[in-house]
């Protein structure tokens, strides 16, 4: 498999992304569900994973489709080298239609009009687009009616240089199973798809998301179109995949300053933090100008010499502050943020619970800052 660069900056703060554990994901989804085309979402910088190296790993171990939100991501991967196809799921504009084209990406078309546009740039450039038709049955957010997007797969041999490759729709409430929107949506969709597959036989269904594979099966259809599932989220403890599914993703920084702080003080922007008594008090730098959420002040936690200390004061851009008592640490100690220390494991849900949000919203919001070490075949690059 292609080996990310590692080349970096000397910088006191990372992420680590484990691409041993990402292949085993796929390798359980692909177990779980034999026979089904994978399609993974790697919009937002593969959920902060890093969009070209996942990406490649996810080409290499099997994986059919990548689907992105725009096409300045796809383009991205077609000149990074990706071959495999490419969806762009958001909605499109005649200026993209071009990239669209040059860059070989299937895309969505959600009305007569754009069909309409599509047919017009492909009879001026002599090209042929690969599109998916997307169908609202409840989402609310995209989509055609489904019988109007039954009278326009039926009328799109009319229009010049669009090849039908695929029909999807999106649940709104998968993560919740045995639930009524889910069932009268899926209902919806198998109706329409139905009388689809009839007059075009090859086209690709596909509907479930990452919370539909383990609650809806009877959603799977042709493919599998799953985002923050194979980076390892959502899984209940009591699914039989909460074993082999799992967590890649880990952010790690350095003790960069340690100070004795007596009581009664005030720690970082509004002192909303006071010291009780005489403490110690280290500083990390990492902050929300990386993507470490600023809800985190006096909520979040950390792994220090294998314990768990909280995250006192207000978060800043580029560090924030921990109480670790009267206990020692010392400048250039490591601090688990995300993830594992000894027999200590920080849980990205965790975080989120705290902070009422969910994984994908603090995983996408890490950003290039912090540079990315990637592990494969159990090697990970030397830190700085």
């Amino acid at each position: 498999m292609h080996t990310p660069s590692t080349k970096r900056f000397a910088h006191p703060a990372w992420i680590e992304i484990d691409l041993d554990q990402f292949v085993k994901n796929i390798q359980a989804l692909k177990k779980f569900a034999p026979g089904k085309k994978i399609c993974l979402t790697v919009k937002a910088n593969a959920y902060g994973h890093g969009i070209i190296p996942i990406s490649k790993a996810a080409e290499e171990h099997g994986v059919d489709y990548l689907a992105v939100a725009h096409s300045q991501e796809g383009a991205m991967l077609r000149e990074a080298g990706i071959t495999i196809p490419i969806l762009v799921l958001g909605a499109i504009h005649e200026e993209q239609l071009p990239d669209l084209l040059k860059y070989d990406l299937e895309f969505t078309i959600a009305s007569a009009y754009k069909a309409e546009l599509v047919a017009k740039i492909c009879k001026q450039l002599n090209k042929t687009a690969k599109v998916h038709v997307e169908v609202e049955t409840g989402m609310q957010r995209t989509g055609m009616r489904p019988e109007t997007a039954l009278k326009l797969i039926e009328n799109l041999a009319n229009y010049q240089g669009l090849d039908l490759a695929g029909v999807y729709s999106h649940l709104a409430i998968s993560e919740i199973a045995d639930h009524a929107t889910s069932h009268q949506q899926i209902a919806a969709f198998k109706d329409l798809t139905a009388k689809i597959k009839k007059n075009h036989p090859q086209v690709i269904l596909h509907m479930a998301n990452s919370g539909a594979v383990l609650n809806y099966p009877e959603s799977h259809l042709d493919m599998l179109r799953v985002g923050i599932l194979l980076f390892g989220y959502g899984v209940p403890a009591t699914h039989h995949l909460s074993s082999n599914i799992r967590p890649f993703f880990s952010v790690k920084g350095k003790i960069s300053f340690f100070k004795t702080v007596a009581a009664n003080q005030g720690v970082s922007y509004g002192h909303t933090y006071q010291t009780a008594e005489q403490t110690h008090i280290v500083t990390i730098p990492i902050g929300y100008g990386d993507g470490l959420r600023r809800a985190l002040s006096n909520k979040g936690s950390v792994l220090i010499h294998n314990q768990r200390y909280p995250i006192v004061g207000a978060v800043c851009m580029d560090q924030f502050m921990v109480d670790i008592g009267m206990n020692e640490a010392h400048v250039g100690d490591e601090v688990v943020i995300i993830g594992e220390q000894g027999n200590q494991y920080l849980a990205l849900e965790e975080m989120a619970t705290s902070i009422h949000t969910i994984p994908n919203e603090i995983l996408c919001g890490f950003n290039d800052r912090l540079p990315r070490l990637y592990k494969y075949n159990n090697i990970m690059p030397a830190k700085d």
